[in-house]
């Protein structure tokens, strides 16, 4: 059997198996990825030290991520495992945690001053011999809260609800376009703010 041949038989429920397989893995990897700035560059900087020159700064280049990663490691990810095989599970969680998600517009907002100050020193400082750099670790909750919204779109909450739930996964699918929408509206407070005290903020976000 050739590899096209295989790939017109395998069933729509193979499909949606590898699917909510690769799904499930994209959300251990950003977990994962959350971790090596938590564990590995804020605790590698607390147990050295910072220069003098960042002493305050090492605030602004993190910002609340170690709550974006606690809240994942120790309640969400778990959750959203769950409701990857059982996504009538998936419009009630996403509403039931609308305020937590706000965590994500708070780390927006701090994001282009935070982009600023590791721009400036990422090749005298910030090269610590992690796998990424520290831009590409920084810039994951900016994406994720993104997919976050297309997360109910893979897992098909629109068709899959009876009418009963029809109002509540529309009610989720606003959750997660206003969130994100106010995450990109934070970050260009953010950049306006940096013009206005005189500190070029040039980065960008493309959600991916």
């Amino acid at each position: 059997m050739t590899d096209e041949t295989h790939v017109h038989s395998q069933s729509p429920e193979d499909d949606e198996q590898e699917r909510r397989t690769a799904l499930e893995k994209s959300i251990y990897l950003y977990v994962e990825d959350l971790g090596l700035v938590v564990e590995g560059y804020m605790a590698t900087m607390k147990s050295v030290g910072v220069p003098e020159y960042l002493v305050g700064k090492d605030k602004i280049v993190f910002g609340n991520i170690h709550q974006i990663y606690d809240w994942h490691k120790d309640y969400f990810l778990g959750v959203l495992e769950k409701c990857v095989w059982e996504p009538d599970l998936l419009a009630q969680l996403f509403i039931k945690h609308e305020k937590r998600l706000n965590m994500y517009v708070v780390y927006c907002q701090n994001k282009p001053k935070s982009e600023h100050i590791v721009s400036e020193y990422i090749e005298t400082y910030f090269e610590l011999g992690h796998r990424l750099q520290l831009n590409d670790l920084l810039i994951k909750p900016v994406q994720r809260i993104m997919k976050y919204q297309l997360l109910l779109k893979v897992c098909d909450i629109l068709n899959y609800y009876s009418v009963l739930f029809v109002s509540l996964s529309q009610r989720a699918v606003e959750v997660m376009c206003f969130v994100p929408k106010r995450c990109n509206d934070m970050m260009n407070v953010g950049r306006l703010q940096g013009f206005e005290t005189g500190v070029p903020l040039r980065a960008t976000c493309h959600p991916q």
